[in-house]
């Protein structure tokens, strides 16, 4: 017979129950605890990253926009924890990207351990930010790199991702390489690079400037009208504000300066300027030559003179340093009471380094003659000009005559190579000859006939352009004849500081460094005026 329940046993054994049943549900609480807390530290937590470069290379890329609608697509579809949105408007070509920066020393924080981007190259296009990107994901700083196309894990194949970030890398390198040749195309076919000036429209199938079916023809009359030197730049302006003739972006009336630089466009009479040199265009011109002449004279006529600040009609500031301290020399204008203006030039003494001996002032006018004896230095007579430029002209009979015979025993080698080469083809053509007697007959002669070739070209250049710098050089110091006798100071101090260095003054002497060739002018210049002797004069000079 089963024993009875005593009431004190029974009640003990229920409360042992309760007690066991709540210490489950605290373990399974704790149990539930630990797991969210392990789930919430390993979770992925992304940033997004949009990129956009204004630049070509990524013309075929999607815009911030769609970028971000697909990778939030993404997102929603796959249930990514999203920490932040970052977007930039940059070429990733050079480091030094803001955003990415700030994102990459996020990720370094703690903030986020995962990246959603449109594609890889996206991130980086250099291996400064590629190398960082690798690195962080192979320590697992970087958990994971999705894109639209795949996902890049720490244990992938490091090798692909350097691969892929490569031809990022390359295709940039590549597409730069390639601008550059359509742009030099485009100059070669007479097609100008860039902004089509005021009254032109960029035609969009064939690229080129074309007149501006309303501005051409009011542009033009603008210009006409500054051609005839009646009109300032201020009233140019207002008639242009008056026909309509506005900025493109802001559509208010052009500035002052921005009126000037349209003025000097030489696009406007058929050509334009690449790299400072000059193309024929293909466009229409607006004007012609005489009229842009004209009007660079008449800006000449109109302009304001602008003078140095705190040059104070002094011709020589920023010249000439003290012999003695090597410190800059300065105007100074003393006025008497009688009202007599003198003009001296002296050491400003400001060198706290070196103790300046030189304390003597040098007037304005003995200062100026020093600056045009240093000229008649570098100065070739009219005289001995024709005679240089007649034995130039010898010389050049002479090369080209050496050279003439040189170009024709070369190609006359050159013909004989190419002659053999021929009856070698034909010999293996016709059976003759085997393969091994092929190649070991016409390989010695491939490497000549480019060599020959080569040589020729080099020569044909030589002839046309060896001694054209010597004809300049000529006409350039003979002009300096001209300078001295207008007593143009400003071009004689241009002329100096361009041939000459180290212009010292000491003891109130001027003394150049004269640049090679002008030196050896120089030294001519000086060895004929110590003589009086005509024919060692012309001994000197020929020599």
């Amino acid at each position: 017979m089963q024993e009875p329940f005593r009431s004190g046993r029974t009640a003990q054994s229920f409360e042992k129950i309760v007690r066991d049943c709540e210490l489950c549900e605290s373990l399974h609480f704790v149990i539930a605890i630990i797991n969210v807390t392990c789930y919430t530290l390993s979770m992925l937590k992304y940033f997004i990253y949009a990129r956009k470069s204004s630049e070509d290379e990524d013309r075929q890329i999607l815009s911030i926009e769609a970028q971000l609608s697909e990778l939030n697509a993404i997102a929603l579809q796959e249930s990514l924890a999203i920490t932040g949105t970052l977007t930039e408007s940059k070429s990733a070509k050079e480091p030094g990207r803001t955003v990415w920066n700030d994102m990459i020393r996020r990720i370094e924080a703690g903030e986020a351990n995962a990246i959603l981007s449109w594609k890889l190259d996206r991130l980086a296009r250099n291996f400064d930010d590629g190398g960082k990107i690798i690195g962080l994901l192979q320590r697992g700083v970087i958990q994971e790199i999705r894109t639209f196309e795949r996902t890049y894990l720490p244990s992938d194949n490091v090798l692909m991702i350097a691969v892929e970030l490569g031809m990022a890398n390359q295709y940039v390198r590549d597409l730069s390489v390639n601008i550059r040749r359509g742009i030099r195309e485009k100059v070669r076919r007479g097609l100008c690079f860039g902004k089509t000036p005021l009254g032109y429209v960029t035609d969009q199938r064939t690229r080129g400037a074309v007149p501006h079916p309303k501005n051409f023809a009011k542009m033009k009359r603008i210009l006409e009208m500054f051609a005839t030197g009646e009109y300032s730049l201020t009233a140019i302006q207002r008639e242009m504000a008056k026909r309509g003739l506005m900025g493109r972006r802001s559509d208010k009336p052009l500035t002052l300066s921005s009126i000037g630089n349209l003025l000097r466009n030489p696009f406007y009479y058929g050509v334009f300027r690449h790299k400072g040199e000059l193309h024929d265009g293909v466009h229409v011109p607006m004007i012609s030559k005489k009229t842009f002449d004209d009007i660079q004279a008449a800006l000449v006529m109109r302009a304001k003179p602008r003078k140095r600040r705190g040059d104070k009609g002094f011709h020589f500031l920023d010249f000439a340093t003290c012999g003695s301290c090597g410190h800059c020399i300065t105007g100074e204008r003393h006025i008497k009471k009688s009202g007599l203006r003198f003009e001296y030039y002296r050491c400003t003494h400001k060198n706290k380094k070196v103790h300046c001996e030189d304390r003597n002032f040098v007037r304005a006018d003995t200062f100026a003659e020093e600056v045009k004896r240093n000229t008649q230095l570098v100065s070739l007579p009219e005289e001995w000009k024709e005679r240089f430029l007649a034995r130039v002209e010898t010389w050049e009979t002479e090369v080209s005559a050496t050279t003439t015979e040189q170009i024709d025993r070369l190609k006359a080698e050159l013909t004989a190579v190419k002659s053999k080469i021929d009856r070698i083809n034909n010999g293996f053509a016709d059976g003759s000859l085997d393969i091994a007697e092929f190649k070991e007959l016409k390989n010695p002669l491939v490497p000549r006939k480019v060599e020959l070739e080569q040589q020729i070209t080099a020569l044909e250049k030589s002839r046309a352009n060896r001694l054209e710098p010597l004809r300049v050089w000529i006409l350039e110091a003979n002009q300096v004849e001209n300078t001295l006798a207008n007593q143009n100071w400003l071009e004689m101090k241009a002329l100096l500081k361009k041939v000459g260095s180290n212009r010292l003054l000491h003891a109130q002497t001027l003394t150049v460094s004269f640049k090679t060739p002008w030196n050896y002018l120089a030294e001519t210049n000086v060895a004929v005026r110590s003589t009086d002797d005509i024919s060692v004069r012309t001994s000197v000079w020929w020599r």
